[in-house]
């Protein structure tokens, strides 16, 4: 008679598993295009009013969080507008945040060592998301990085929450 692993044994060993395995490669914060796991830094607990002070900044990070229990985390580029924070994407299949925040708008975005929960939520509006692209042009100017290839992109708005 043989015995069964029962299937949370195996989920719960799987995701220790990972984990053990992506911390001794050291891949638990993403690095440049490389994703990772989970974020580290000082937990915010105030609510932000003006975003503003992401405009020096090249990139942010966010932690989303998959069906499979592990975090994922990437670097995105951000903008502010009228005082509010905005990431942006591109490309003809959407990213594994992208994916991840579908099912789950919740994440977590680290910006300068400093970790804000928060909600994701696609941007609809068109002549928003006009203004969103003017933004991000201005910010990132998207013909020194793409050429004269310039990708359609659609933004996301993020708010904060507390969990």
């Amino acid at each position: 008679m043989t015995r069964e692993c029962p299937s949370e044994l195996r989920l719960v060993f799987g995701k220790v598993l990972l984990a053990l395995l992506f911390g001794l490669l050291g891949a638990c914060e993403p690095r440049d295009v490389q994703p990772g796991l989970w974020l580290s830094g000082e937990e915010v607990s105030g609510t932000v009013d003006d975003w503003r002070f992401t405009d020096q900044l090249e990139e942010i990070f966010i932690e989303t969080r998959p069906w499979y229990g592990l975090p994922h985390s990437t670097t995105i580029w951000c903008v502010a507008f009228q005082g509010s924070l905005f990431i942006g994407s591109y490309g003809e299949e959407k990213k594994r945040w992208e994916v991840n925040l579908q099912a789950d708008p919740q994440a977590r975005l680290k910006i300068n060592d400093r970790l804000y929960d928060v909600v994701v939520t696609q941007v609809t509006d068109q002549s928003l998301t006009a203004e969103l692209d003017q933004a991000y042009n201005a910010k990132y100017d998207m013909a020194e990085v793409f050429g004269n290839e310039i990708p359609a992109w659609w933004f996301y708005r993020v708010e904060q929450f507390s969990p």
